[in-house]
């Protein structure tokens, strides 16, 4: 049924557009040969038709949006025998026990990086408010993603327990 009538409407947009054409055309011909001094052709006939075109519907075109690429994350497992330079570097920058923030790493994450849970992220398991507030404390970038980036957890990790504050660990700190 809507085919039907978009064609019908595709018609009756040509014919008024035909019939406009058909009469300049004749028009045109006729300041033609009164130039020319030729004899007029006669639009007796064709000026008094009037074209009255009947409401028609106009159609919109309709914007469909077209899809963006979503990146695809693949999770990098860190094995902790990758994770040791990470522990050894940032144990003797904070001058805290390498073993204790491997126990709380296998604790909270199984050494994933990647792991989390509704509220908690990354090797250490940190949450939003705390990620925050300690990695403005330290005077690094406090973004939230940074929680999966294994490096920037146990940076954040190893000050937090060179502070004293293994209470965000109470179950893996101990």
């Amino acid at each position: 049924m809507q085919k039907r009538i978009i064609i019908l409407l595709l018609i009756l947009i040509f014919l008024e557009i035909g019939v406009s054409e058909i009469i300049l055309f004749f028009q045109e011909k006729e300041l033609q040969a009164k130039v020319a001094g030729a004899k007029t052709i006669s639009l007796v006939g064709l000026t008094n038709l009037t074209f009255t075109p009947t409401p028609t519907l106009t159609l919109t075109p309709t914007l469909i949006p077209s899809p963006t690429a979503i990146p695809t994350l693949v999770p990098v497992i860190i094995l902790p025998q990758d994770l040791d330079g990470l522990f050894a570097k940032y144990a003797d920058e904070y001058n805290v026990d390498k073993e204790l923030l491997k126990k709380i790493a296998d604790c909270e994450s199984n050494f994933n990086p990647n792991a989390k849970t509704s509220l908690y992220a990354g090797l250490f398991q940190f949450a939003e408010p705390i990620w925050i507030q300690t990695r403005t404390l330290m005077g690094q970038n406090p973004d939230v993603n940074l929680r999966f980036n294994a490096e920037e957890s146990v940076r954040t990790a190893a000050f937090m327990v060179s502070q004293g504050h293994l209470g965000i660990w109470p179950n893996c700190s101990k």
